[in-house]
């Protein structure tokens, strides 16, 4: 099963990182080096709503994880049902207010932005990428019932579907000749990924109508509950998005929408080894989640054992990207970008340190373990986005002292990981 659920889900998330990467000349191209920056730093801006989220959709899937291992079907649509419902009050009436600050508001957001177009461009864009993103959120749902029925390859589909669709769109506007402004893009996602849940949601829902959510399920108790399993993974999240969308605010600010492109390119190309590791160690967040609900020691150093050996390979792929990066860059993107030697072997360490992480994020936050985590993440928080603008900036080492500063603020817990999964592991056989 693990084989099935890791090949079906590096196909489909593969290729829709590969349709992304394919897309990057024709914005490149289409938008001009300048406003590709401003896009890139854009979304990057909506993900800082994911702290209205809460962490619920992490505390949904574990909960979803127990309660379904133990076959407790009731409780699994209670838990559904009150974060079904608790995630669109929650969503709707953020919407109602983001959209009225944005569209009544004069605010000057392409001079924020370092941005060419109209602020009331730069307004819709947002909108339309918030309301995208809420849609990932509200359908958390789903993607954690698949989670939890070891479906990892179909919770890659939406994202599948929405990269092929507006790759097709870009395609066509590049072939005859049309240029895209940030709207157009932005609402043609939207839409996209509207379909593409919808499709997936009524499809889930007839394979398991007994997970189906109502309103007499719903509970605020429940939802509380999954509230309160979620804010353990908040601080964790925060690290990510100051880690993760920061960077990009920094690079903008302090070097330029030129400098956003060339950093994005670099992330793409770390995302090879980083998101292709992810996606081989998929199914492992809820395989050890079973694993420990059920004191299964001997499954416990299974995982183990594989994210370990399964690291190897993809370590070796960072290494030679680091050589191979710049004619890829030239021959398939742009022949004046060019990456300095500094920023491609920070990249290269950086990538280490995250697969690392990853392995045993996915270990100990099936078993629900992250006060390590939490503590690892407030530090590296603090430490960060101080220390990126410190070598970006007045260190003069550019968008490499970006990639320096996220690898320090995570190898905290890259050093703390293993211990804590190691004594999880002896609780588990000694309660075993």
């Amino acid at each position: 099963m693990f084989a099935r659920n890791v090949g079906l889900s590096t196909v489909v998330k593969f290729s829709s990182f590969l349709l992304q990467f394919a897309m990057l000349p024709l914005l490149v191209k289409s938008l001009g080096k300048s406003e590709y920056g401003v896009w890139v730093a854009l979304q990057s801006l909506v993900v800082w709503i994911a702290l209205l989220e809460l962490g619920i959709g992490k505390g949904l899937r574990n909960k979803l994880i127990e309660s379904l291992s133990l076959g407790e079907t009731g409780m699994a649509r209670r838990y559904i049902s009150s974060t079904f419902f608790g995630q669109l009050v929650l969503w709707g009436a953020v919407a109602v207010g983001l959209g009225s600050l944005l569209l009544v508001v004069d605010f000057p957001w392409a001079r924020w932005l370092r941005s060419s177009g109209t602020d009331r461009s730069i307004a819709w864009s947002l909108l339309f990428c918030f309301i995208s993103f809420s849609l990932s959120q509200l359908f958390g749902v789903t993607s954690a019932i698949l989670y939890a029925k070891h479906w990892n390859a179909a919770t890659s589909l939406v994202g599948f579907f929405g990269s092929l669709g507006l790759f097709l769109y870009v395609l066509y506007s590049s072939w005859i000749g049309v240029s895209l402004s940030m709207p157009e893009l932005a609402f043609a996602n939207l839409l996209l990924f509207a379909l593409g849940y919808a499709i997936q949601s009524s499809y889930l829902f007839r394979q398991f109508p007994e997970l189906l959510p109502t309103w007499e399920d719903a509970s605020w108790r429940d939802f509380s509950e999954i509230v309160s399993i979620g804010i353990r993974f908040l601080l964790i999240e925060i690290t990510f998005i100051v880690i993760f969308v920061m960077d990009r605010w920094i690079v903008l600010q302090w070097l330029g929408p030129v400098s956003v492109t060339e950093y994005d390119i670099l992330l793409k190309f770390s995302a090879l080894v980083t998101t292709g590791y992810s996606l081989c160690i998929g199914p492992i967040w809820a395989l050890s989640g079973t694993a420990w609900a059920k004191r299964d020691v001997a499954m416990m150093d299974r995982l183990w054992r594989i994210v370990s050996a399964i690291m190897v390979p993809f370590a070796l792929v960072a290494l030679a990207i680091g050589f191979a990066m710049n004619p890829v860059i030239h021959l398939w993107v742009d022949e004046g970008i060019t990456i300095p030697p500094l920023a491609r072997w920070s990249m290269v360490v950086y990538s280490w340190i995250v697969i690392w992480g990853s392995a045993y994020a996915s270990l100990l936050n099936g078993i629900g373990r992250v006060r390590e985590q939490m503590i690892c993440s407030i530090a590296a928080c603090l430490m960060n986005i101080p220390l990126a603008m410190y070598l970006s900036g007045i260190g003069g080492i550019g968008i490499a002292g970006v990639l320096i500063a996220s690898a320090l603020s995570l190898s905290m817990f890259a050093v703390v990981a293993p211990f804590v999964w190691f004594d999880c592991r002896n609780r588990c056989e000694q309660i075993a």
